[in-house]
């Protein structure tokens, strides 16, 4: 089951981030076109972490630095 973070998405190259703990997937949509992709492997550690965070992060920055590398399945 995947969860969206309750902090607010305001970024400009994400238009949806949601993500499953259990699996360490994370799925994303990005502003640039329609396609969804379902990322795998990752860190458990840093999906907790946006959980937990203040509400200070880059969406951005935490796809390029734990998903980007990883298996990725593309939706749609």
């Amino acid at each position: 089951m995947f969860f969206s973070p309750s902090c607010n998405l305001n970024s400009s190259t994400i238009r949806t981030i949601e993500l499953n703990p259990p699996t360490s997937q994370v799925m994303v949509q990005f502003k640039n076109n329609s396609k969804t992709y379902i990322y795998d492997n990752v860190s458990a550690e840093a999906i907790s972490n946006v959980f937990f965070s203040d509400g200070d992060i880059s969406f951005g920055k935490f796809v390029n630095a734990y998903c980007k590398g990883n298996r990725v399945t593309v939706v749609g």
